[in-house]
């Protein structure tokens, strides 16, 4: 007997120790429950009325406990919820799956809504007896106004980024009609430049030579010398070579008739024999071919305008010309050895001169690429044109 009630003693001591220990628990759990601020959580009994209440509840819907223990639920939900049942509804598939779970509007106690994520639990005892429901809420509104402002950012941005595409599409509708102007506009200043040539050789060059030959015959019919005759013969040779010189610089006809080179060697030599720079040619390779029409005379106009550059604007008394035709391109560089670019104008956007702006041109419209840059001393004009793409 004394064995049996020491038993009965140590149950005893043991059943109050855990029941204690529950007490505590309990205790811990409510205060964590209640001390809980961005969650609503709070206990519905199987009719929906709520039965606990946190301070996060109180603070997401603005009741009390007092104000709110023993109401129904269901006024946290819209006036057309509430006439449609539907927040009982809401605890009959709880009821059934276990949990339910939505995002909708609710309704504060001042009668403003907010957005909201509900999981409602069913709570059932050891024998799956209902006894109530578990309801946490939590306040989406800033998170929904956050996402539906980056929602209309993002459709603001798709917007722009449509208007931006559609612009760069115009543009480059503009550019490629730019390019084919400025094309077309090359096209005519050659076709002018030949029938100027033509009209300085052809007209006025034929006057000359009509002229000097009947100066030519004044001249033998008299008896004496005439200085004043001899002055116009001379006069009338000098004209004559000018427009020869003017028409060949307009439209070299060894440019269509014999190539590049036979074309770049009179033109070389017509400008050391005036005297007006000093020249060094190389090119390669020895036996160099024939080029597509429109590479020869972008190279030749470049060379000119280069050289013309360089007589007007460089203070050089030398300059070296080199024309490389290898691996599907040709490199044109033309140098100098005077004053050079100022530092502060090495874009060539900067880069005064008459003629830049045509080069560069021609060489764009033959998919080539154009640089200017100082050479420590002077100036380099290098063009670097495909041969392949202009056949």
């Amino acid at each position: 007997m004394p064995d049996r009630s020491l038993s009965l003693v140590t149950d005893s001591r043991a059943r109050t120790q855990l029941d204690h220990g529950l007490r505590q628990s309990d205790e811990i759990f409510r205060l964590l429950v209640n001390s809980v601020k961005d969650y609503a959580i709070f206990l519905l009994d199987p009719d929906g009325r709520v039965a606990t209440w946190n301070e996060g509840a109180e603070r997401i819907k603005g009741y009390k406990a007092d104000e709110i223990i023993g109401h129904h639920f269901s006024r946290f939900y819209p006036r057309e919820a509430r006439e449609s049942k539907w927040p009982d509804r809401e605890l009959q598939i709880a009821s059934k799956e276990g949990r339910y779970g939505d995002e909708g509007i609710r309704v504060r106690k001042d009668g403003s809504t907010f957005w909201a994520y509900v999981v409602i639990t069913a709570l059932r005892d050891a024998t799956g007896e209902l006894r109530g429901f578990s309801k946490v809420t939590r306040d989406l509104t800033e998170k929904r106004v956050m996402e539906e402002r980056t929602r209309t950012l993002n459709k603001e941005l798709r917007s722009r980024v449509s208007e931006l595409t559609e612009s760069q599409r115009q543009v480059e509708l503009r550019t490629l009609e730019l390019q084919r102007l400025s094309g077309e506009l090359l096209r005519v200043q050659d076709e002018e430049r030949r029938r100027l040539a033509s009209s300085l050789h052809d007209d006025l060059g034929q006057e000359l030579v009509a002229l000097k030959l009947e100066l030519d015959t004044a001249g033998r019919a008299f008896r004496e010398p005439n200085k004043n005759l001899h002055r116009a013969e001379t006069i009338a040779e000098t004209a004559l070579q000018k427009v020869r010189n003017m028409s060949y610089l307009l439209h070299p006809p060894l440019l269509e008739e014999s190539g590049l080179l036979p074309a770049l060697h009179w033109y070389f030599e017509g400008l050391q024999s005036r005297g007006q720079v000093r020249l060094v040619f190389d090119y390669r390779p020895i036996l160099f071919p024939r080029l597509p029409r429109d590479i020869e005379t972008a190279v030749f106009r470049i060379i000119q305008e280069s050289l013309t550059n360089v007589y007007r604007h460089s203070e050089s008394q030398d300059a070296r010309i080199e024309l490389i035709q290898e691996g599907g391109h040709v490199t044109l560089r033309v140098r100098d050895y005077g004053r050079g670019i100022p530092e502060a104008k090495v874009s060539m956007s900067a880069i005064p001169g008459v003629g830049i702006s045509g080069m560069r041109e021609r060489v764009k419209q033959l998919n080539g690429e154009l640089r200017i840059a100082r050479a420590e001393p002077g100036t380099l004009v290098q063009a670097t044109i495909p041969i392949l793409d202009s056949l």
